[in-house]
C-alpha cells in the first residue's frame, strides 16, 4: 500500500520543504516534494508538523531499565523499543569496560538476535573498553581495563561480525596497532577515554582513528607539562578537519557555549549526536540505578536530568533520548534543523556505511520521525510502519 504524509514541513539536508508530501511503499521512500498529487491510499495529515529522517544513535548502553552488558536478548529488544519510541530507528549497542568473559557474554546474547535476524533497530555493536586509559576512566572501572590487544580484537570480530565500532586509547601500549587493525577490518576506530595530547591524536589519525568518543568527556584539554601549556585531545578534535566528534547533547555534559563552539569549529558534517544512554534512560529524577551490570556495576542516581555517581563528582553516562538531543541543539545551541538532521541521522549512518538510511531521499528506507511544534515526538515510522 502507498502511504503518505501530506502538508508537513519536511527537513532535508540542505533545505526544508514547506507544506510538502512524502510517500513511501513497502518500506521505501518513493516521493518527496510539494507537488499537488492525487491522494495515495493511506494519508497522514502532516499540517503543523515537522518531518525528519529517523535518528541513528551510534553510542548507547541501554535504556528502559536495561543495559546491554547484562540484558537478555529480549531485554535488548526492549532497549531498542524504548529508544525507537523517541525516534531512534537505528541503534548501535554499546558495551563497556569489563572482563573479556563478561563482554563476550553480552556479545553472545546479541548474537542470538543477529543469528535469528530478530534485531528490530539494532544494527551492530560498539566496544567501549576495555582498551581505555585509567587516567581518563570517567565512571568506568579501572581495574578491568586492559592494554589494547590487536590479536584479541581480530578474534572478536571473526566470532562476532556485527562489531562495527571500537573506542580505545591510542596512546596506550598497542593502541596504534589496534587502530591500524581496526581500520583494516573495516571498523570505525574512535579515540576515547584517552590521555593523549595533541601530537598523539595527530599520530592516531594516521593509524586508523577517525573519531573522538563523547567529545570533551574522558579526554585531555589544555594541560601543563613542566610548566608549559600543552594542547590536548580536545584541541586536536577541534583543529583537524577530518576527525568526526561524538557529542552528548543532553544539555548537561556540555553547556551551551561548548556546543556552539563545537558546531562552529567542526561544522554540521563532522558531528554525530549520541545519547550515551545507560539503563536509567527514561527514568525520572531521584531514580537509583546502576551503570553496567546489575551484579557488579557502578551505583548511581539520576538528578537534574543526568546520571551521577553518588559522590556527585562525575556523570555516569546519560539518561537522554535522541529527541532530547534534537531539542537541546536547536534551542540551546541555536542550530538549524537541517544541520541537526545531519548530526543526528546522516553523519552517523555514513560513518557506519549504512547507505540505505539517515536521510529523506527517494529510494532510502522509510525511517521517519514526525514532530510536534515543540519538537516532541508525534509519530515514528520504522521501515514504513507506524510505531505503536
Amino acid at each position: 500500500m502507498i502511504k503518505e504524509i501530506r502538508g508537513a514541513d519536511i527537513v532535508l539536508g540542505d533545505r526544508i520543504i514547506s507544506n510538502g508530501t512524502i510517500r513511501y511503499a513497502d518500506g521505501i521512500i518513493t516521493y518527496i516534494g510539494d507537488e499537488c498529487l492525487p491522494s495515495a491510499g493511506y494519508v497522514i495529515d502532516g499540517k503543523g508538523y515537522t518531518v525528519m529522517a529517523g535518528f541513528v544513535d551510534i553510542h548507547c548502553h541501554g535504556g528502559g531499565g536495561y543495559d546491554f552488558m547484562d540484558a537478555s536478548p529480549e531485554e535488548m529488544l526492549e532497549i531498542s523499543r524504548h529508544h525507537l519510541c523517541h525516534g531512534t530507528t537505528t541503534l548501535i549497542a554499546t558495551t563497556m569496560t569489563d572482563t573479556y568473559e563478561a563482554i563476550q557474554d553480552s556479545l553472545d546474547r546479541y548474537a542470538e538476535l543477529y543469528n535469528n535476524d530478530n534485531l528490530l533497530t539494532l544494527s551492530g555493536v560498539h566496544l567501549e573498553g576495555p582498551w581505555l586509559s585509567p587516567l581518563q576512566c570517567g565512571a568506568q572501572s579501572t581495574d578491568k581495563m586492559a592494554k589494547p590487544d590487536a590479536g584479541k580484537l581480530k578474534q572478536l570480530v571473526k566470532k562476532y561480525p556485527f562489531i562495527k565500532r571500537v573506542t580505545a586509547a591510542p596512546e596506550t601500549e598497542g593502541g596504534m596497532e589496534l587502530g591500524n587493525l581496526g581500520r583494516a577490518l573495516g571498523l570505525n576506530m574512535s579515540a576515547g577515554h584517552t590521555d593523549a595530547d595533541f601530537e598523539t591524536i595527530d599520530k592516531a589519525r594516521g593509524n586508523g582513528y577517525t573519531t573522538l568518543t563523547h567529545f570533551y568527556s574522558g579526554m585531555t584539554g589544555v594541560f601543563r607539562k613542566n610548566a608549559y601549556r600543552t594542547a590536548g585531545a580536545v584541541e586536536a578534535g577541534l583543529y583537524f578537519d577530518d576527525l568526526t566528534v561524538e557529542v552528548i547533547a543532553d544539555g548537561k555534559h556540555l553547556p551551551a557555549g561548548l556546543l556552539k563552539l563545537i558546531y562552529k569549529c567542526k561544522g554540521a558534517n563532522k558531528i554525530c549526536l549520541i545519547t550515551d544512554a545507560m539503563r536509567g534512560a527514561g527514568a525520572p529524577d531521584g531514580t537509583e540505578t546502576v551503570l553496567g551490570r546489575l551484579s557488579d556495576g557502578v551505583p548511581c542516581i539520576i538528578e537534574d536530568g543526568v546520571a551521577k555517581l553518588y559522590d556527585r563528582q562525575s556523570f555516569a553516562g546519560s539518561v537522554a533520548t535522541a529527541d532530547r538531543l534534537l531539542r537541546t541543539m536547536h534551542t540551546l545551541a541555536e542550530v538549524p534543523l537541517t544541520d541537526i538532521s545531519k548530526m543526528l541521522s546522516a553523519n552517523p549512518a555514513r560513518l557506519l556505511g549504512l547507505s540505505d538510511r539517515g536521510v529523506l531521499e527517494v529510494g532510502k528506507r522509510a525511517d521517519i520521525v514526525v514532530l510536534n511544534k515543540d519538537l516532541t515526538i508525534k509519530n515514528v515510522i520504522f521501515k514504513g510502519e507506524t510505531v505503536k
